[in-house]
């Protein structure tokens, strides 16, 4: 094992560890979840600089055991407000709990792009819609890197191109026109919604920003999107738990 180690990552967590010292997480773009120690009392320089979502150069040397110490963190970019808004805040833990309990989605380089591409984004919404709406992209397009995004252009049954909204078949996974549906279910999605699902799996980020989504479609593709990856991970999701009312 190399005796150093040094990658572009993420602060997502830090927890004390002893009168001192801390235990960091990083989302780091090729390892993947990484944790580190950081030593040093409160007036170190590293305290200042790791921090909760700074993104930078983390230079780690590395123990014969095989555990990391933090040598040096350049900051390249600062997210001041996460620590102001709190839907950023609960925004950015939620894909933070997500990229550890799905291990990356099995594709470090690919989690890493994508969360820190949402990170900048919340970082310049100026609107608590901007941060949803960016949030349900992400979450959408996560589903995508575990294998397991719905399609949203087609009903699941009859294969014809979905209009008028649709219901949500929680056993195929899929979304069934409303001809197709019998039983409806509560997960019911407007036709809106659909097409902006639809439009975020198929166009780029930049273009699918551009796709109207309207007030009374985000509430029903926000629960959508929630159930599912919360799903996908197996397990309850205590971001969402702690962050109700605010996400």
């Amino acid at each position: 094992m190399p005796k150093s180690l040094f990658t572009l990552a993420t602060v997502i967590s830090i927890k004390p560890s002893g009168k001192n010292n801390s235990s960091v997480t990083f989302l780091a773009q090729n390892e993947g979840i990484l944790y580190a120690t950081m030593y040093g009392g409160p007036k170190s320089k590293m305290k200042s600089l790791v921090s909760p979502w700074n993104t930078g150069m983390a230079y780690f040397s590395v123990t014969t055991a095989g555990n990391y110490k933090i040598s040096d963190f350049d900051v390249k970019t600062y997210r001041l407000s996460f620590r102001e808004n709190l839907l950023k805040f609960w925004a950015a833990s939620l894909a933070a709990e997500i990229a550890m309990k799905t291990k990356c989605a099995g594709s470090p380089a690919k989690c890493w792009a994508l969360t820190n591409g949402f990170l900048d984004g919340l970082e310049l919404c100026t609107e608590n819609e901007q941060c949803t709406a960016g949030l349900i992209r992400f979450l959408w397009r996560y589903l995508a890197i575990l294998g397991i995004q719905p399609d949203a252009s087609t009903c699941c049954y009859c294969g014809k191109k979905i209009e008028g909204g649709a219901f949500f078949n929680i056993a195929e996974n899929g979304f069934c026109c409303k001809n197709c549906t019998q039983n409806k279910s509560p997960l019911e999605i407007t036709q809106n919604g659909i097409e902006y699902l639809s439009a975020i799996s198929n166009l780029s980020p930049k273009d699918a920003r551009k796709i109207p989504f309207y007030k009374e479609s985000v509430s029903s593709v926000k629960q959508l999107v929630f159930y599912l990856i919360e799903n996908a991970c197996g397990t309850e999701l205590v971001s969402l738990k702690t962050g109700a009312g605010i996400l």
